[in-house]
C-alpha cells in the first residue's frame, strides 16, 4: 500500500497485487470540490483494472461529498466500493446514473450515512442486482446452522436452487417467507417435508407457484400459517392441500384467481383438521367466489373468527343475512368480516331491525366501496347496540382502526 499527497488535502493510496488494484482516497481539510473531482478523475483513469475503491472525506463541507461525477470514470472491473460521509439523496441520484454503465458489476457496497431511507434501499436493489445474487443467500444459509426464520422480500434473482441449499438448516427453520420472488416455482418446495419444525410458510406474490406446491406443502404436518396469495393454484391444488389434513390456523389464498367455490369445498371435505383449527381465512380478490363459499365456510370452519371477502363480487345479500341470522351457528364466532368492494351487495344487505344476536362477537366490519355505506343510520344503531364494533366505511386493510388508522362509520 502506498499513499500519495496530491496537495490541497487530497491523499490517494493504492495496492497492486496479482494485477488486481485497490484504491484508498482521503480528502481532508479543504473545501475544494472541483480539485477533488479533477484529482479523482485523473487517478481512476490510470487504473483500468481497479477492483476495490474506498473514499473517505473528513472535515469538509457537505458540498464536497457530491460524487456523482464518479460514475463517468468507474472501470467495469470494480467489485467493491466504500464511501464514507455520503449524502443519501445524492447517492441515490448517482446510483441511478451508474447502473446504466455497461458491464457494471459491483458486488460489495459500504456506506456511512446519517439516514437510511426506503428510496435508498430500493435503488440499491434495483440498480445493483449482484448485491443480492443467489450466492449471497447460500452464504447466509451455510453460516447459520441454527436458523429459525428466513425471509426474502421481492428478490428477482431468488430461484429454486436457493431452497435446495437450505437442507442444512431445514430442521431448525420455523418461519419461511419468500414473498414476491418471481423465479420461484413449485419445485422449490419439493423437499419441504424435511422442515420438521416449520410453522409459517409465506410465498405470497410468487406467481409461478402452481398446483404441485400444495401437494408438497401437505406433507408438512407442523404447518399452522400458510400464505399462497397470487399463486397459480386451482381447485386441484386446494384439494391436495386439504388431503394433507394439516392443523392450519391461518390461510390466505387471496388473488388465486383460478379458485372457485368447489376448491373451498374440497379444502374442508371429510371433517379434516382444518375444520377445527382454521381461524383466519382470506379469499379476497377471487372473481369466482360466491355465496356457496360462504355457506361452506360457515358450515365447516368451526373455529373461524376472521374472514376476508373483499372484491368478491359474487357474494350477495343472502350470504350476509345467513351470517347474521344464525346466532348459535359457527358463523356467530366471527370477529372480523371484510366485505369491502363486494359489488354484489345491495344497500339493503344489512337491514333493521337486526336479529337479536346479530354481530354479537363482531369487532370489525369492512364495507368500503359497497352500496351499504349509504345506510349510515343503520350503522349508528348497530354501533350503539354494539359499542365495541368498528364499522369501516373506506377500503382499509383487513382490521383497521387498531391504533394506526381511524376510518369509522358512526
Amino acid at each position: 500500500m502506498a499513499l500519495l499527497d496530491l496537495n490541497s488535502g487530497v491523499k490517494l493510496g493504492f495496492n497492486h497485487k496479482d494485477e488486481r488494484l485497490s484504491l484508498l482516497i482521503e480528502f481532508a481539510g479543504c473545501d475544494a470540490p472541483e480539485l477533488f473531482k479533477r484529482k479523482l478523475a485523473e487517478m481512476l483513469q490510470k487504473v483500468p483494472l481497479l477492483e476495490s475503491l474506498s473514499i473517505t472525506i473528513r472535515g469538509t463541507s457537505r458540498d464536497v461529498f457530491d460524487v456523482r461525477p464518479l460514475g463517468q470514470f468507474l472501470p467495469p472491473s470494480l467489485k467493491k466500493l466504500k464511501l464514507q460521509q455520503m449524502d443519501a439523496c445524492l447517492f441515490v441520484l448517482w446510483l441511478d446514473a451508474v447502473r446504466k454503465i455497461p458491464l457494471f458489476n459491483l458486488r460489495s457496497l459500504s456506506l456511512v450515512l446519517d439516514l437510511i431511507s426506503d428510496d435508498l434501499l430500493i435503488t440499491v436493489v434495483h440498480s445493483l442486482p449482484h448485491l443480492v445474487p443467489e450466492a449471497g443467500y447460500s452464504s447466509i444459509l451455510y453460516s447459520c446452522r441454527n436458523l429459525k426464520k428466513f425471509e426474502v422480500l421481492t428478490s428477482p434473482l431468488l430461484s429454486d436452487s436457493v431452497i435446495d441449499n437450505m437442507t442444512g438448516v431445514a430442521r431448525s427453520v420455523v418461519e419461511l417467507r419468500l414473498s414476491s420472488c418471481s423465479l420461484l416455482t413449485s419445485e422449490a418446495l419439493e423437499h419441504l417435508s424435511s422442515f420438521r419444525k416449520l410453522e409459517v410458510l409465506d410465498t405470497s406474490g410468487c406467481e409461478s407457484i402452481g398446483d404441485q406446491a400444495p401437494f408438497y406443502i401437505s406433507k408438512v404436518t407442523t404447518l399452522t400459517r400458510l400464505n399462497l396469495a397470487k399463486a397459480r393454484i386451482t381447485n386441484v391444488g386446494l384439494a391436495l392441500l386439504g388431503a394433507g389434513d394439516l392443523p392450519i390456523l391461518q390461510l390466505c389464498v387471496k388473488k388465486c384467481e383460478k379458485v372457485t367455490d368447489k376448491g373451498i369445498k374440497y379444502l374442508f371435505l371429510a371433517d379434516r383438521k382444518i375444520c377445527k383449527t382454521l381461524s383466519v381465512l382470506d379469499v379476497g380478490y377471487i372473481p369466482q367466489i360466491t355465496d356457496a363459499t360462504i355457506f361452506t365456510i360457515a358450515t365447516a370452519a368451526k373455529a373461524l373468527t376472521d374472514l376476508s371477502l373483499r372484491f368478491c363480487n359474487g357474494v350477495t345479500d343472502a350470504a350476509v343475512q345467513m351470517l347474521m341470522d344464525r346466532p348459535n351457528h359457527n358463523s356467530s364466532q366471527l370477529q372480523l368480516l371484510d366485505l369491502c368492494s363486494c359489488r354484489g351487495l345491495s344497500a339493503e344487505a344489512i337491514m333493521l331491525p337486526l336479529p337479536q344476536h346479530a354481530f354479537h362477537r363482531l369487532r370489525w366490519l369492512g364495507i368500503g366501496l359497497t352500496d351499504i355505506v349509504a345506510k349510515r343510520g343503520i350503522f349508528t344503531a348497530i354501533c350503539e347496540a354494539q359499542p365495541r364494533l368498528v364499522v369501516c366505511g373506506v377500503c382499509c386493510d383487513f382490521g383497521c382502526c387498531d391504533g394506526w388508522q381511524c376510518n369509522k362509520v358512526r
